[in-house]
């Protein structure tokens, strides 16, 4: 019956999630070979309607993550149901900040990493966010966001005073440097425009985004910093 409820809830069969609700008896957070529970899955596939119904039942723990400590918050987050997301963000019950077991990503992390602006939107205008929390290596969602070369979502918080936009992570290594490493053309420029951003800040060995790009070759992150008169 467990099983049932489970695959109702992954395959959007409503009606049935309705009426296996009805038994007092059902586990409700039943957890498949990954300890996803109906709850899980369905944020995890965006059926709105059947999130709706378990929200609805004090029998859920929503909160309850999966084997990695994703929540469904995470997950919502990472496939980009904005609708999803936006009704868990009401929910006074989520944790919001909780981090998943690796790398102690909150879903605010995940949300800037894949670039998926409307939801981050969401989550800097909920006060409850911690937008500078950082990850096991020290790693901010912004930092994130610089890394993979979301730039919308970076040109986004930049606009936000409370960002840390040049907070480094444990080896020294700035949301800039991490641009210019990984090549993130678009971003460097939007970074280039910001006067607070430190262009020049090394890491804990001493190396500076200039030195690092030229070194490994950049060729077009060499040219972009060698026209900033700020570059030593």
């Amino acid at each position: 019956m467990e099983e049932q409820l489970w695959k109702a809830c992954e395959d959007r069969k409503v009606d049935e999630v309705i009426n296996l609700l009805q038994n007092t008896q059902i586990n409700t957070n039943w957890q498949d070979s990954n300890k996803r529970t109906p709850f899980y899955i369905a944020c995890e596939n965006g059926h709105i309607e059947v999130v709706k119904l378990l929200l609805n039942d004090n029998r859920i723990d929503i909160n309850k993550s999966n084997r990695y400590d994703y929540t469904p918050l995470h997950i919502a987050c990472e496939n980009s149901h904005f609708e999803v997301v936006k009704l868990l963000l009401k929910d006074q019950r989520f944790d919001i900040n909780k981090m998943d077991q690796w790398y102690h990503h909150t879903p605010f992390h995940v949300a800037c990493e894949y670039g998926h602006i409307e939801i981050v939107k969401l989550f800097i205008s909920d006060k409850r966010v911690d937008i500078n929390q950082t990850d096991n290596y020290g790693q901010t969602p912004f930092y994130r966001a610089c890394w993979k070369g979301c730039t919308e979502v970076v040109k986004l918080l930049l606009n936000d005073n409370r960002v840390e936009i040049n907070r480094a992570r444990d080896s020294g290594v700035t949301p800039f440097y991490i641009a210019c490493d990984y090549e993130q053309i678009e971003v460097v420029k939007l970074l280039l425009n910001d006067k607070r951003i430190d262009i020049n800040k090394a890491e804990n060995q001493g190396e500076t985004p200039f030195y690092r790009a030229c070194y490994y070759g950049r060729l077009e992150i060499v040219k972009l910093l060698l026209n900033d008169e700020r570059v030593n």
